[in-house]
């Protein structure tokens, strides 16, 4: 991709609204799969919010589904997008529609590399982005969180692959 500075590891940032449900779960699903494939070493996975708290940890909910993944969600503490951390990730992925719209507005100077997560790497343009969005799962169930990692889980090896792939660009 043009325009990008590329670096080693390549870097990912998910972003949700609060930085504790969606943003976090992704961020530990990817770091266990690319973990499991190897190639974690090739890779930096962060996440952060839009309207996030700095400092709050992951919502409990989100750390009981994320251990039944295996995932620690334990150490994890939100923090807001700023435009230093914009700047220091190769893509950003959004989990809705309108974050990847509000990302844009607030950031335009990076809009090549803000990406609807369930249609990465594939541009928004030209794709359908109909139940592209993963579900916000504030105040619901453990269920509900998992069906969130359930959602998030088949995107993984699209991800990491569309990653890597421009990691030598």
């Amino acid at each position: 991709m043009s325009g990008l500075n590329k670096r080693i590891p390549v870097s990912l940032l998910f972003v949700c609204t609060g930085n504790i449900c969606r943003s976090p779960l992704a961020e530990a699903l990817l770091e266990d799969f690319a973990s499991k494939q190897g190639c974690a070493h090739r890779l930096r996975v962060s996440s952060a919010g839009t309207h996030a708290w700095d400092g709050n940890p992951a919502m409990a909910e989100a750390g009981l589904a994320g251990a039944r993944y295996g995932l620690d969600l334990a150490r994890h503490r939100a923090r807001e997008v700023r435009r230093s951390i914009i700047e220091e990730n190769d893509f950003i992925l959004a989990m809705t529609i309108s974050q990847h719209e509000w990302l844009r507005r607030a950031f335009p100077e990076s809009e090549n590399k803000i990406y609807l997560a369930l249609l990465f790497p594939r541009r928004l343009a030209g794709e359908s982005p109909e139940e592209a969005d993963v579900p916000d799962p504030m105040g619901e169930s453990v269920a509900y969180y998992l069906d969130v990692l359930e959602m998030l889980q088949p995107a993984m090896p699209a991800i990491l692959g569309g990653a890597l792939r421009e990691e030598n660009v």
